[in-house]
Order: structure tokens, then C-alpha cells, then sequence
């Protein structure tokens, strides 16, 4: 993981596609902008079959945003993948990458060494 203004991103692959997230243990599901969801879509690595619902979000200022809820076929983060995550896309470009409990509560034990900056998953 690497700090970049005030917050830790770690390399993510999702369906494929390589990405910088937020690591997010306050969010519940990972989340994606309509940006890169739309990207992906481009891309085929995420089709209609993966759209689960709609739902709205509230984020940590209270604000409240539509979007939809996904599945990803798979989360990959150093050598572990996880299968059949469940992610929001969140409408509007600039919702950050967050990877949130949807995917981190899968790994069981995690452990931050800051000094480091590196995240293990037992």
C-alpha cells in the first residue's frame, strides 16, 4: 500500500482490470465511480448480467447518492482472489475507488504495518 493525501491505496485487480484503491474498513461494500464502471462495461469485463439492484448510499459527510449494486466475478490483491464480490457504483465521476467490507471482511485477519506501508491478509 502506498499513502497518497492522507489516505492508503492498495493495487487492485478487478475482472482484469488493474486499479488504485482506497482502503476503505469504514465502507461496506467496495465502490466504484459510474466512470470506471462504464470503462469496464466498454471494456465487456462487467455486462448486464452483473448488475444485482439499485440502491442509494450515503457517504461519510451524510450526503446520500443513487446507484447500483454489481458483481464482480473477481477481486484480486496480491495473490488472492476473491470471486462473486458484491460493489456500488456510485453515480457521478469523482466517487473515489473504496475497498470496503464487501471484500476485506473475506480475508479474515488484517493486519496495517504504517511504517512500512504495507497490509497482510491472514
Amino acid at each position: 500500500m502506498k499513502k497518497e493525501n492522507g489516505v492508503y491505496k492498495v493495487p487492485v485487480t478487478v475482472n482484469g482490470t488493474p486499479m488504485q484503491f482506497i482502503l476503505d474498513t469504514g465502507a461496506s461494500l467496495i465502490s466504484l465511480s459510474s466512470t470506471e464502471a462504464e470503462f469496464m462495461m466498454k471494456q465487456g469485463t462487467i455486462t448486464d448480467d452483473d448488475l444485482v439492484g439499485q440502491s442509494r448510499f450515503q457517504d461519510a459527510n451524510g450526503d446520500i447518492s443513487p446507484g447500483s449494486i454489481i458483481r464482480l466475478k473477481s477481486v484480486q490483491i496480491g495473490d488472492r482472489v476473491l470471486e462473486n464480490v458484491h460493489a456500488s457504483v456510485i453515480s457521478g465521476a469523482k466517487a473515489p475507488l473504496l475497498l470496503g467490507q464487501s471484500a476485506l471482511s473475506q480475508f479474515g485477519k488484517i493486519s496495517l504495518d504504517y511504517r512500512r506501508n504495507i497490509v497482510t491478509f491472514d
